[in-house]
């Protein structure tokens, strides 16, 4: 693919790749300066420029950020090796956590993709292919919003106009806006667009002014357009339009997880020892710290938490087979008393079968919350398989119904591995990558991981209302409240009439209003 920068505006590329879900690297080049975009399904996920302005360590010195000082210090642990990043040394000289460093590389991002609209020479060419950015590198950003600001930034009449196309077609006000915009940071201009658009109106109105067309309200017209805030009022848009998307303005949880420090590698050891010989004899009192008399609810809750603490351990007992070993054999302890705690004793005589086990309080690992939550979100239904043998048909459903049992039991450790070999033979279907990010979630060892997997589904399914309602009950679950209401709001952009995610997102945001017309009451 190769366009001409100055006929064809660089919105309308980014509009085309983003409707057909595609993946690649866009190469923007106008006279010296190189900047490209690379894109994966359809979204923009990172930007990079051979300007030195443009990278991220000197941008950060410009924005002050960072110290030329704490410049110099990550300049100097990169040293000669290429393969590690500045980003990285960063981090590994203490002067920025990951958290703080994904909002910044979201925001070069975002800068260096706003800096190619205003071209009005060179060339932009796609190369399509897999993705070269590691999933974990992958920043999110709103397509939509995108459009918006960098079409205002536009400075050729005759690129806007061959945006716009034909200007006496009609418009009007779009019942949903695809990204959070907010009228107070709207240019004059554009206000009294939004505002004459509450009725269908043409483009050469709204850009008309005493004396002819204007620029600057052709200008607001075609980024409003755009970006999805007016619509054509006569006729459906044709083809593929960019997924509505949260901006996290981050890395992904799984990113942000810290790595365990090697100081505490003994401290670590110290515990595993002291667990394995409490364990040993299964002593309620010596091992968790819990009377013989204590009631059932409460044993189990001990033992509960007692599991999260050995999974957290075990994560962080890294390369360390011993340790391991060890830490398996105490889990092993802890399941067994676990089972027997569930069972009904003897002298219990229920009048029906004991249920399964009921979902962990609120105080417990937040996982079990997505679980719930995913329960009450409307089915997803699951899509045909790529492969159309009957065998492979019957080994999917098998899959699918030991995937089902072994939730409904709380075997969860099981389920992710029946759903992995799920995704394994049909990785075209979003479905079943939620069924795997369910079960991640709720087991406290891979709630994070689930997020890759939530990530996956939306790939697939990047305009399913529900699809983006179960993460964004995910996000709430794991205590990431910005990141809920984006996805949260994201569903009701897509489906205005989605009763949970209303009923979820009042209760983080009350009063959150997303109707184009009510903000212009």
């Amino acid at each position: 693919m190769l366009t001409d920068l100055g006929t064809t505006p660089i919105a309308e590329t980014l509009r085309a790749l983003a409707g057909s879900r595609s993946s690649g690297d866009l190469q923007v080049q106008s006279g010296k300066t190189v900047k490209t975009i690379f894109f994966d399904h359809g979204r923009i996920v990172f930007a990079a420029s051979n300007l030195k302005k443009d990278r991220l360590g000197e941008a950060l010195v410009s924005l002050g950020r960072i110290t030329d000082e704490q410049f110099s210090q990550a300049s100097a642990l990169l040293g000669g090796e290429r393969k590690r990043r500045f980003g990285e040394a960063l981090i590994h000289s203490g002067i920025m956590d990951k958290t703080e460093l994904g909002r910044s590389v979201a925001r070069q991002v975002n800068r260096i993709v706003l800096s190619v609209f205003p071209f009005s020479e060179g060339v932009a060419t796609f190369d399509e292919r897999t993705s070269a950015i590691p999933l974990e590198y992958m920043v999110s950003l709103s397509m939509h919003r995108i459009l918006y600001d960098g079409i205002r930034v536009m400075t050729s009449e005759a690129l806007v106009q061959t945006g716009l196309g034909q200007l006496d077609r009609r418009v009007q006000l779009a019942p949903v806006a695809p990204f959070a915009f907010q009228p107070g940071d709207a240019s004059p201009d554009e206000l009294e667009i939004l505002e004459h658009a509450q009725r269908k109106v043409t483009l050469r109105r709204l850009a008309w002014v005493p004396g002819g067309v204007m620029f600057t309200r052709l200008r607001a017209a075609y980024a409003l357009l755009a970006s999805g805030l007016l619509v054509d009022a006569d006729q459906a848009e044709t083809g593929l339009q960019p997924a509505i998307q949260m901006e996290t303005s981050t890395f992904l949880l799984s990113a942000l997880q810290r790595q365990p420090d090697p100081s505490a590698a003994e401290a670590l050891r110290r515990e595993v020892a002291d667990e394995l010989e409490r364990s040993a004899h299964l002593d309620r009192e010596a091992w968790l710290k819990v009377s013989r008399e204590a009631p059932r609810d409460e044993l189990k809750k001990a033992l509960e938490e007692k599991m999260e603490r050995y999974h957290e351990l075990l994560e962080a007992s890294g390369h360390d087979t011993e340790l391991k070993n060890d830490l398996e054999v105490i889990l092993g302890r802890a399941s067994a008393m676990l089972r027997l705690t569930r069972q009904t004793p003897a002298r219990e005589k229920p009048a029906a079968p004991v249920p399964p086990p009921a979902p962990k309080p609120a105080e417990a690992a937040p996982a079990s919350d997505v679980a719930a939550a995913a329960a009450a979100a409307p089915p997803i239904v699951d899509g045909p398989t790529s492969s159309g043998s009957i065998a492979s048909s019957m080994q999917i459903e098998h899959l699918v119904m030991e995937g089902e049992v072994r939730m409904t039991v709380s075997d969860y450790a099981n389920a992710i591995k029946v759903y992995m070999r799920l995704v394994e033979l049909a990785p075209n279907v979003a479905a079943y990558w939620m069924k795997l990010a369910i079960a991640k979630a709720s087991f406290p060892r891979t709630a994070k991981q689930a997020e890759r997997d939530f990530v996956e589904a939306l790939r697939l399914e990047p305009d399913n209302a529900d699809l983006h309602c179960t993460f964004g009950l995910y996000y709430k679950a794991m205590k990431q409240r910005a990141r809920a209401q984006a996805e949260l709001e994201t569903a009701l952009r897509l489906n205005r009439k989605h009763a949970l995610a209303r009923r979820e997102l009042e209760a983080i945001s009350p009063g959150f209003e997303f109707s184009l017309k009510k903000l212009f009451r």
